[in-house]
C-alpha cells in the first residue's frame, strides 16, 4: 500500500477511502495527500455514486473492512465504470479472498476489470504465516516495473528463502489443502460466535454472507465501545473499540469488532456471555446516569 500511494500518490491528488474503513491505508495516504475524502459503506459496498473527480479509490470488496459487507456485483460495474469515465485507479484489497467459506464468494473486480484500472492487493499472513510477510500486486507490467525499483531503494527485496519456501507451498498443493483445513476452523467458530450473538446480542451483529474472520457489531447509541474494551480486557475478553475505523473518531463509539480467527470454538459462548454482562451493567450505569446525574460513575 505504501508503494502504491508512493507511486500514484501526490499533495493534491484526491483519493477516496472507504468510511467507516482500514486506518492504516487512511494513515498511508494522508502521508502522501492533503485531499482525503471519507466515502460512506451502504449493505453494497461504497458508494460509487459519491466518488466524484477522485483519482484513486481503495476498496475491500470481498470482506468490507471493517463491516464485512460483500461488494454487489452491480455496484462492482459501478465503481469500475466511474474508474473508466473519471480516469482513475481503483486498489483493491483482498485481504481475506481465503476465507470464503459461506456460499460462492463473487469474483475479484480485477477479474472483470477490462481497462487495467485495478491493482489487485493480497496478502499470505492469514493463511500461511504472518511472520513471512509475503505480500503480491498484480497490477500492469509498467506499474509493477516501477513498485520494484522503488522497492529495491527502500528493503533492497525480501529474504530469498522465504519467497521460495511459499513458492514450494503454493506448487505442492499445500495451500489448498490449508485452506481447506480453514475453512472447516472458521466455519465452526463462525457458527458458534453467531449464535452467541443471537443468544446475548439479538440485533446487534452485521453478519457477513461469506464468511469473513470477525463480526461487526452495532450497540444501542449510550454504548461506549472503548469502555466495554477496557472492562472486558479485565475479565479476558478482547474486542476492537470501532470508532478508530471512522475518518471521523468522534462516530461509532457504540461500534465493535469481534475477531474469532484465533479462538477455540468451544471458548467463544463463555467469551460472549462475559462481555454480555459487562455491557449490561455499562448500559445500566449509563442509563442511571442520566436519571440521576449526581450518581457516581
Amino acid at each position: 500500500m505504501f508503494l502504491i500511494a508512493h507511486l500514484f500518490v501526490r499533495p493534491d491528488t484526491p483519493v477516496a477511502l472507504e468510511d467507516p474503513g482500514y486506518p492504516d491505508v487512511r494513515n498511508i495516504m494522508q502521508l502522501r495527500s492533503s485531499d482525503i475524502r471519507a466515502i460512506p459503506v451502504d449493505e453494497e459496498g461504497i458508494r460509487a455514486d459519491m466518488l466524484g473527480d477522485a483519482k484513486l479509490v481503495y476498496v475491500t470488496p470481498s470482506h468490507q473492512f471493517p463491516t464485512n459487507t460483500t461488494m454487489t456485483m452491480k455496484r462492482r460495474r459501478e465503481v469500475l465504470e466511474w474508474a473508466a469515465q473519471s480516469d482513475a485507479l481503483i486498489i483493491e484489497d483482498d485481504y481475506e479472498y481465503e476465507t470464503n467459506y459461506r456460499g460462492q464468494p463473487t469474483a475479484a473486480l480485477r477479474s472483470v476489470d477490462a481497462s487495467g484500472r485495478v491493482l489487485y492487493v493480497g496478502s499470505l499472513s492469514k493463511s500461511i504465516m504472518p511472520g513471512l510477510r509475503i505480500g503480491f500486486i498484480v497490477a500492469p507490467k509498467p506499474v509493477i516495473k516501477e513498485i520494484r525499483a522503488m522497492r529495491r531503494l527502500m528493503l533492497r527485496h525480501p529474504p530469498g528463502n522465504n519467497q521460495r519456501s511459499v513458492a514450494l507451498f503454493l506448487a505442492q498443493g499445500s495451500q489448498d489443502a490449508l485452506i481447506s483445513k480453514l475453512h472447516h476452523a472458521y466455519s465452526n467458530r463462525w457458527n458458534a460466535l453467531s449464535e452467541a450473538m443471537e443468544t446475548h446480542f439479538p440485533g446487534w451483529a452485521q453478519v457477513s454472507a461469506f464468511g469473513g474472520s470477525s463480526f461487526w457489531v452495532s450497540g444501542p447509541p449510550e454504548l461506549d465501545a472503548t469502555a466495554l474494551a477496557q472492562e472486558a480486557l479485565k475479565k479476558g475478553v478482547l474486542i476492537e473499540p470501532g470508532n478508530v475505523f471512522f475518518a471521523d473518531p468522534s462516530q461509532g463509539k457504540n461500534y465493535f469488532r469481534l475477531g474469532f480467527s484465533s479462538i477455540h470454538a468451544d471458548k467463544i459462548p463463555k467469551g460472549i456471555e462475559i462481555l454480555s454482562e459487562t455491557a449490561d451493567k455499562l448500559l445500566h450505569r449509563s442509563t442511571n446516569k442520566r436519571e440521576n446525574p449526581l450518581i457516581s460513575a
